[in-house]
């Protein structure tokens, strides 16, 4: 039976950012998407000020002219226009023509890696107030995110000195945000270990805690994205089991 999973965040569009190179590449990782069982990908180029300035005319350009190389191939796989928008002082002023998913209107949304927690709940709520939901990208790379002492966890705990000494996100910044009406898309490749193993343990903790709505593979090349969809899909059937899995993969809480 086919499956019909959703990757709701991909760089798939080709020499428009840090992502596929060119259509060549991006056939070959559609390929690779399609064999996983994802029926939809969401192509979403980088969209930053100053360095990436995909404007959502052209995404969706760049979309309709991939779908029909994808269709030509014979890959059973429908494209979506999107961009992955930057947490910055300039989003508020790029909301108007933004590209969102759904009828509540999902918008992607990167946070800085390494700072933003002043910045970070007043964008949301200016996402918030124009009638859209932030769907933050993979929150577990994101240093803020980290559910240390740091970072206000009234839970203690921190992933300094290997796997976290307690399992508790109360006090969080990201289930604040997610009480707030956000919305949280966690990494393939984080739940594989692909960037290092305490980005694993807090993907796997935000996931067991129920933080994720959806996944994507965050796809950027194709090189080793088989092995990286297999074991991060297999990470995520392992720690929730397949029927909770397969409703993540298929972004059910999005629909």
């Amino acid at each position: 039976m086919k499956k019909h999973f959703t990757d709701y965040h991909c760089h798939l569009l080709p020499s428009v950012d840090d992502g596929s190179t060119d259509f060549e590449e991006s056939v070959a990782m559609a390929r690779i998407l399609a064999g996983a069982g994802f029926s939809v990908v969401h192509c979403t180029p980088h969209r930053i000020k100053g360095c990436y300035e995909n404007e959502p005319e052209a995404v969706r350009q760049a979309t309709r002219f991939l779908q029909r190389q994808v269709h030509d191939a014979g890959i059973d796989l429908a494209l979506v226009p999107g961009t992955e928008h930057y947490l910055d002082e300039f989003l508020i002023d790029q909301l108007a023509d933004a590209l969102t998913t759904g009828a509540a209107r999902y918008l992607l949304v990167e946070a800085p890696f390494r700072s933003g927690l002043q910045m970070l709940p007043s964008m949301v709520a200016g996402v918030i107030d124009r009638g859209m939901v932030p769907l933050i990208a993979h929150p577990e790379r994101c240093s803020v995110f980290d559910p240390g002492p740091a970072n206000g966890n009234r839970g203690g705990f921190s992933f300094l000195r290997g796997k976290p000494k307690r399992q508790d996100l109360s006090g969080s910044l990201v289930m604040s945000l997610r009480a707030s009406g956000c919305r949280f898309q966690g990494n393939l490749g984080s739940f594989a270990g692909f960037y290092g193993s305490e980005i694993k343990e807090r993907a796997l903790l935000f996931l067991k805690e129920g933080v994720y709505s959806c996944v994507g593979s965050d796809a950027h090349r194709s090189d080793h994205l088989g092995r990286l969809v297999s074991e991060g899909m297999g990470a995520v059937v392992g720690a929730v089991g397949e029927e909770s899995a397969f409703d993540l993969f298929a972004g059910r809480a999005l629909l």
